[in-house]
This record gives C-alpha cells, structure tokens and sequence, in this order.
C-alpha cells in the first residue's frame, strides 16, 4: 500500500509538471504575440508633423523655430521675467503610441479627450528618466502623495510647477569629454538654470474638487487614491481638478495619460544673457541664423589630398549618394583636422537652394534651411577598398 501510495504521489507530479510546461510554453507564446502586436502598432502610430527624421529621442528647438516662441510665450503668460536657454522635443514613439492608445481608447467609450497642454516639475528625478523610459513616461510609482491625494499632478500656469522644476547639474570648466546622452542635453551653463515639462495631457471626463470647502471635503480630498465615480454613468471620472496656488491643476491616477511633449531649460532674470539666449524674438534669430550656425573658428584650408584616397557620402531615400565633387576636398580636409584636434567639430557647406551643417561627431549631415532641419547619417569610404569608417 505505501508503494501504491508513493506511486500516486509520483504520477500526480508528474501530471502537475506537464501542466506548468504547457502553461510556460503559452507564456512564452503569448510574450511572443504580444511583441509582434505592439511592432504592429508602433509601424501604423502616426508621428506628430513637428517631429523630425532622427534616432535622437531630444531634439533640440532651435530659436528659428516656431515652436521656440509659442513655448516661451507660454512659459511667460504668468512668470515675465524668464528667458528660455534651451528646448527639447521629445521624439519616444514607444511613449508616443502608448499616450495615442488612452487617446484612441476615450474615442471608443465615446469620451471627449479633452487634451490639455499643462507644466510639469519632476522635483529630484532627472527629467530623461521619463523621456527616455519607453513603458510609461509619468508614472505613478515616482509620485507622491498631495493635496489631492497620490497622483501625477500638472498645472495650467507654469509659476505652480516651477516650484517643483528640476535643477540640472552645471557643467565644470575641466569638464572634459561628454557622452551621448550629455551631447542631446548638455549640463547647465549656470546655476540659476531649471527645467521643467510642457505636457500633453488627456483629461477625458473631469471631477472639479474644492479641498478648501470644508475640513471633511479637505480630507476626503486627501485620500484620493482614484477618481470619484460619477452618479450619472457609475463610471469613474478620468480626472481630478482643483486649484492651488493661483493655478488650476489636474491630478491623474493611471500611468500613460500624458506625453512629455518639450523639455524646457529656462532661467529668470530683469535682463537677456545674450550669451545663452541670443536673440530676443523670431526675426533676429532668422535673421542671424547663418551667422550663429556657423563654426566659430573659421574653416582651415583644405589639406592637400592627392589623388583623394576617399570620398563622402550622404544617405537619401534612396540609398548612399556621392557629394558633388567641389565638396570633396573640404569635407576631407575638415575632417581630417577635426581628427588632429586642429579644427571644430563641424563645418558648413552651401548649395545655390541650401545651408548643410555636417558634424563630424556624429557623422550627420543637418540642413540648417529646411523647416523640420531634416538631418541625414554621411560616410566617409575608402575609394580602393570600399570601406566605410
């Protein structure tokens, strides 16, 4: 009987381990669907149109740009006295597609979006663990607990999250070398420089809630861990909206609702340093563009190249084509004193239509005129052996 028994125990195992292998192997499959699914959804997510052709996750919004004086018109509705030193899109189509995937879910439980372009402070957190995060971006797990209760907090006036704007580090005059991600953002150039978020937000049906119309309301406010449930539908509201501070604010509950649209580094100040903002409106940046784009030590003479061991080349949408021959010996003979430390990172070439900006660093070739400032990988071949380097 105990044998019996033993063997029961055994098979009954062995029955339970066959079971857990099956459920692996469905795992394992449905890990595998779930890849292909969102490879599928990342393919047919449209991209917003002021976003341009780069693997850069921050892209830099350059004075020329629009995009540059609507954001500090912005940023000035409530605080004046500020000046923008620098401007970052933020391009993560994996945080892109899983904003547009709340907005698309609204539009099917026929839900108004209501999209809000709302400030953002991180406090302590580096800004680019959110723009560079590819699951949720503003998430819940870095918030902390408010007036109205633990949520994600954004303001309508950018006075309410300054209080709250990241200082990033301040570069060191030794400071030498900088990696790729310091390249995208580099560190401040003074102490008085702050950043902070101009957000997307998706506010759907929201909940207007008076924290100050009694002590009962106050507190019920504070103990807000989800939305209230609307009577009319027994649904929850999207959101949450109060006022604190001079400024209206929204408090969202779930991950995902939000997309880190631009990355703003801004100082306050009576006076403009010219030596951080250059230009005081549009038109003089416009204006000065070439002037300010170019390298600031001048170009060294072309070095003498006989018989050019090689060639440049851009990437269109077609493939790898040749420069123009006039071009040749000057993107050689920059480059070649980029790499002897005799010349700058970067130089300007023009065509009767165009301005290019070819930065030898990252090997991208940049059009300076172009409205979206489309950028383009080039290479350098070896003529005889085809090489690229």
């Amino acid at each position: 009987k105990a044998l019996q028994s033993s063997i029961s125990i055994i098979q009954q195992k062995l029955k339970i381990d066959d079971q857990l292998d099956n459920l692996n192997d469905q795992i394992e499959d449905a890990k595998k669907k779930k890849e292909g699914l969102i490879r599928e959804r990342l393919r047919l997510q449209e991209k917003p149109i002021t976003w341009t052709d780069t693997d850069k996750t921050l892209v830099e919004v350059m004075p020329r740009d629009s995009e540059y004086w609507e954001i500090l018109d912005k940023l000035r509705q409530d605080m004046p006295d500020v000046f923008i030193s620098k401007v970052w899109r933020v391009q993560n189509l994996s945080l892109w597609t899983y904003y547009s995937f709340h907005k698309d879910r609204f539009l099917s439980m026929s839900i108004a979006a209501n999209e809000r372009s709302v400030w953002h402070g991180t406090s302590n957190l580096d800004p680019e663990v959110i723009c560079n995060d590819k699951q949720d971006g503003f998430m819940m797990q870095f918030s902390q607990s408010g007036f109205w209760g633990r949520g994600l907090y954004f303001a309508d006036k950018s006075s309410y999250s300054r209080m709250y704007a990241y200082k990033p580090p301040v570069a060191r005059k030794s400071f030498k070398g900088l990696s790729t991600a310091e390249e995208e953002r580099p560190r401040a150039e003074k102490e008085d420089e702050r950043e902070m978020f101009l957000a997307k937000l998706l506010v759907g049906s929201e909940i207007y809630m008076n924290r100050k119309e009694s002590p009962r309301r106050e507190a019920e406010c504070k103990r807000l861990t989800v939305p209230p449930t609307n009577p009319e539908t027994n649904l929850k509201y999207n959101t949450v909206s109060g006022e604190s501070s001079g400024s209206k604010i929204w408090i969202v509950y779930e991950n995902g609702r939000a997309y880190p649209e631009y990355l703003v580094r801004y100082y306050q100040s009576p006076v403009r340093d010219t030596q951080r903002t250059p230009f005081e409106n549009m038109d003089e940046a416009n204006q000065g563009q070439e002037a300010a784009l170019m390298p600031t030590a001048p170009l060294p003479p072309p070095i003498a190249v006989p018989r050019l061991n090689y060639h440049w080349e851009y990437l269109d949408n077609d493939g790898w084509k040749h420069y123009s021959t006039k071009y040749q010996s000057s993107l050689e003979g920059g480059y070649q004193a980029y790499m002897r430390k005799t010349g700058t990172k970067k130089i300007c070439i023009k065509t009767d239509v165009w301005s290019y900006e070819i930065r030898f660093l990252t090997m991208t070739q940049v059009n300076l005129v172009h409205p979206n400032h489309r950028e383009r990988k080039v290479r350098r071949v070896g003529k005889s052996r085809r090489s690229t380097l």
